[in-house]
């Protein structure tokens, strides 16, 4: 299905609907960082909950109860939480097929801003607490993954509009 592209004169071109991987790579990636932030939420406030081993440097309890895990009061997990379905709202074939540039200018603003926090929680993690949490690590992977996504979707759709 073609979606209509404004060019800079005004005028409309076609440009052809997002490949099939890209929307199914991003549910994947989006349902598998809001499972696992549902997780790290849970286990956030029941610290019971958490399942990881702690072997020297992959500790998980003493990442997610340091005093960087929350910001301004807010616990990361139910940040990630946001994260994701905010995201999924932005890729909901409604936002998808939107010619309003909100949808898309969300997308790379979310995945920005996540990014932002990845570097800066594995900032926290390497060299503060010189701790890892592996499922911080998932959420962190997915976040690029996502970013990556977003940026190459960017990509193509400028390489259409001639």
């Amino acid at each position: 299905m073609a979606q209509q592209v404004e060019e800079r004169d005004g005028s409309a071109a076609k440009a052809p609907a997002r490949p099939m991987w890209f929307m199914l790579s991003a549910w994947v990636l989006t349902l598998a960082g809001l499972g696992i932030s549902i997780y790290l939420t849970v286990s956030h406030y029941d610290e019971k909950a958490l399942v990881c081993s702690a072997t020297g440097t992959v500790d998980c309890h003493a990442v997610t109860t340091s005093k960087y895990s929350e910001l301004v009061g807010i616990p990361l997990p139910l940040l990630g939480l946001g994260f994701f379905v905010a995201f999924a709202a932005l890729i909901t074939p409604f936002a998808l097929r939107s010619q309003h540039p909100l949808p898309r200018w969300g997308r790379l603003a979310t995945t920005g801003v996540g990014m932002v926090f990845v570097i800066y929680l594995v900032t926290v993690e390497l060299a503060l607490l010189e701790k890892i949490c592996l499922w911080c690590t998932g959420v962190h992977v997915i976040t690029i993954l996502l970013f990556v996504l977003v940026l190459s979707d960017e990509f193509r759709r400028i390489g259409q509009v001639d």
